[in-house]
């Protein structure tokens, strides 16, 4: 079993990396590597003990412009880059505009839903699904793009769940 270091938010997402790292194969798993280690990093830059939602969003962003770099995708390619990249505008513009962290998170966690669910309707261009041909890929959306999305989403509604109980019974009323 992997303990994490939850004390220290840059080691947690660098310990997270190296789990990945050791139990994920293929091309998500070195992705998923690069998220992890460009968020440790720039985490790591804050040398605040506590981390703000603020530096969460830097975070996400240095991770995102890393899988999108070293990877080659971005916006509309196809990919996990089409459900982090709408959370994270969306998270960039709920705590902009003065939203408490929680809600902004579960907000952004539902763009990267509707990010996800977005490339049914794309052309594959980078990853596995640029293998498989256009008729079998329009009946579904990107896996990747589906499992970033479902943890993203797992994370926004377990920060919620500990810090925002009282938020639970409008999310839940907007779920039905």
């Amino acid at each position: 079993m992997q303990f994490y270091p939850l004390n220290n938010a840059a080691e947690t997402v660098n310990e997270i990396g190296s789990s990945v790292r050791r139990a994920m194969g293929g091309t998500s798993g070195v992705l998923y590597t690069i998220f992890c280690k460009a968020a440790y990093a720039q985490l790591k830059a804050n040398s605040d003990s506590i981390v703000t939602a603020k530096q969460w969003a830097e975070a996400l962003e240095a991770a995102i412009a890393a899988v999108s770099k070293y990877g080659g995708a971005s916006t509309g390619y196809r990919t996990l880059l089409d459900a982090l990249i709408p959370a994270l505008a969306v998270l960039k513009e709920r705590l902009t505009s003065g939203e408490d962290s929680c809600t902004s998170f579960v907000l952004s966690s539902e763009a990267a839903v509707a990010g996800a669910g977005s490339t049914k309707d794309m052309q594959a261009q980078a990853g596995r699904s640029s293998y498989v041909s256009a008729a079998i890929l329009a009946t579904v959306p990107d896996p990747g793009a589906m499992a970033a999305a479902a943890w993203y989403r797992a994370a926004a509604l377990a920060v919620k769940d500990k810090f925002h109980p009282s938020f639970n019974s409008s999310i839940n009323k907007s779920e039905s």
